[in-house]
């Protein structure tokens, strides 16, 4: 539910800024700033947060949080008129509680399923938020057009709202969070996930990959609702259907990940699939606008979120497989920070570049940067790793020749 409605808000957001307020190309990323520094400035502590208490009372508040801040929007509409630095706070409220309960989630699941279950788990949760991202961005076009933008957005608030219900009714009771060590500040335990992740080779070079990919996608979505609507003319409605295209490759790539790692191995699948992401990319910097510009960005745009899907639910697999269970909530938190601290400094350097040479050869030079990932993982010990389930806690892939299929070189 919130999936589907954060594609409403994303679209409701932008036509907002673009459309009622004539925001300019650096105010629109500013509005993506906002949104990305809660990702540099909490992460590890939400990490933190999830490995001292137990984590479905942090999802639910953070839920309820989200649908209180979003309201705020419908409401401010209702008795003047949304304001830039609205937009702003409400941009970085609700991506804090975000980091705070997403983090909290993903590290639930391993507390849920172990081994090849955890591995289905994360493909479906992969398909469903596929689905609900199909759901809500050819919803959120649509609906900004019927209703508006600010009451489209009162309906992202709602599914918050029904997703804590959803979570109240979840019955397997969560075991108690591993003691502390007396003394322990919180700094140690950030300390601890730190260590880990990049002592750790196989996690280590996932989550290298991990960062310049966020790094670029993050220059590209500051740009890219701005340089649709304004550069080549869409309207919200076929911004929110060809955003949809990208929730039908996600299901799919949810849908057949796994499949795929079984035939031919994590590291072959990963590295395949950030091969394809500029390769996918290219197009949108060619296409004129019309009916057939939005035909061909819509199809790439399946392709690049199909890969994108499959690649983010079988890294998942393997990070949360070789985690200590009393490190999930760190790692996925350390994960998540050097993934994501560099969103602001990216969505900032993208609004001035678009700024000083226009959009276009910005979004070209981002297409660039989106190999860099590609060549991360293709230097590491993910190469190496071949069918076969991922050691589980602590371990790491056996040498090759070592009479494991799993190998690192």
């Amino acid at each position: 539910m919130t999936v589907a409605g954060f594609g409403i808000t994303t679209i409701g957001i932008s036509v907002i800024a673009v459309v009622d307020l004539h925001a300019s190309t650096m105010h629109v990323a500013l509005i993506a700033v906002a949104g990305k520094l809660p990702a540099l400035l909490l992460s590890l502590h939400a990490g933190v947060i999830a490995d001292r208490y137990r984590k479905r009372p942090i999802i639910i508040t953070c839920d309820v949080l989200c649908a209180l801040t979003l309201s705020s929007i419908p409401l401010a509409q209702s008795v003047g008129q949304v304001t830039l630095g609205q937009l702003y706070a409400v941009a970085f409220l609700v991506s804090a509680f975000q980091v705070v309960g997403s983090n909290a989630s993903i590290s639930y699941l391993p507390t849920l399923l172990r081994g090849e279950q955890l591995k289905e788990g994360n493909a479906k949760l992969g398909a469903t938020n596929s689905l609900a991202d199909l759901t809500g961005n050819n919803l959120g076009g649509l609906l900004v057009t019927v209703l508006g933008a600010a009451r489209a957005i009162a309906l992202d608030a709602f599914s918050y709202l029904v997703c804590a219900v959803c979570l109240l009714t979840i019955r397997h009771r969560e075991p108690e969070p591993a003691p502390r060590p007396a003394g322990s500040s919180q700094w140690t335990e950030i300390r601890e996930g730190l260590d880990y992740t990049l002592q750790t080779p196989v996690v280590r070079s996932i989550v290298l990959s991990n960062a310049t990919t966020s790094f670029a996608l993050a220059a590209s979505s500051a740009l890219w609702s701005l340089y649709l609507l304004r550069e080549l003319s869409w309207s919200p409605t076929a911004l929110g259907i060809v955003m949809g295209t990208g929730g039908v490759g996600g299901l799919l790539g949810a849908l057949l990940w796994r499949r795929w790692e079984r035939r031919w191995g994590a590291g072959p699948v990963m590295i395949t699939a950030l091969a394809i992401n500029p390769l996918a990319q290219i197009p949108l910097v060619l296409v004129d606008p019309g009916t057939a510009g939005q035909a061909v960005i819509g199809v790439c745009l399946l392709i690049q979120t199909g890969a994108a899907v499959a690649h983010g639910g079988l890294q998942r697999s393997v990070r949360q497989e070789l985690c200590p269970a009393h490190l999930q909530g760190r790692a996925q938190a350390t994960g998540a920070w050097l993934a994501f601290s560099l969103r602001p400094v990216a969505a900032f350097l993208a609004g001035v570049l678009g700024t000083l040479v226009g959009l276009r050869p910005a979004l070209g030079v981002i297409t660039l940067l989106l190999c860099a990932p590609f060549v991360v993982l293709w230097r590491s010990p993910v190469r190496g790793m071949r069918p076969s389930t991922v050691p589980a806690f602590g371990t790491e892939p056996a040498p090759a020749g070592a009479g494991s299929s799993s190998s690192t070189p």
